[in-house]
């Protein structure tokens, strides 16, 4: 099962408040708008409740606090993918087991994220869908309302095209258009995402 739409204000708030400070408030909203779904979900898809699933949002996030500003990311390693999703399974194997790994264990984070080939279609399948989701939040501005929320009904979330054009009074020849031209906006803001989510950073 996947578990999406991870949109917790409070949890937000929270995180933001504890890892920003003035000059780079900006950056750590953009990082938390990119990264807390993936986080939650993989969180959830390894056991954990919604309750500490959030608490896991906001324990990762307190780790990159303290480890991106003077992060080296060695693309040789692995892609940042796989670095999160190591980060979170150490924290919920903490959370789970309720100890601290030994300092051999982080020695061997690389190997260990990288190994976690039974989380890898499921991290790979969530990373495309904060991908997406984030795409859809920046495209909506520059689309208007009657038609984002077609495109959503019908391409998204998959609804019959007959009830699609009733609910929104357009025709079909409408309707795909607006889903040609939205689709193609949509993958140009996808690929921007996925290639910001792969070079984290906090530069303003």
């Amino acid at each position: 099962m996947t578990y999406r739409h991870f949109n917790n204000e409070t949890t937000r708030s929270s995180v933001l408040k504890a890892v920003t400070d003035t000059e780079n408030t900006a950056a750590w909203s953009r990082l938390f708008d990119l990264y807390a779904g993936f986080v939650f979900s993989m969180a959830r898809h390894k056991g954990l409740n919604e309750t500490d699933a959030d608490d896991i949002v906001q324990v990762v996030f307190a780790d990159l606090a303290r480890n991106l500003p003077t992060f080296k990311y060695d693309r040789a390693k692995g892609r940042f993918r796989s670095y999160l999703t190591g980060l979170v399974n150490w924290r919920v194997m903490d959370r789970l087991k309720a100890t601290k790994r030994d300092a051999e264990l982080k020695a061997n984070f690389w190997e260990e994220a990288k190994a976690a080939g039974g989380d890898d279609d499921f991290s790979e399948r969530e990373w495309q869908t904060a991908a997406m989701e984030e795409a859809l939040r920046r495209m909506k501005p520059s689309v208007s309302p009657e038609h984002y929320a077609a495109f959503v009904a019908s391409a998204v979330e998959g609804q019959d095209t007959d009830v699609v054009t009733k609910l929104y009074g357009i025709s079909r020849d409408n309707l795909y258009q607006i889903r040609k031209r939205l689709t193609a906006k949509l993958q140009e803001k996808a690929t921007e995402v996925l290639a910001e989510m792969d070079t984290p950073s906090i530069a303003q």
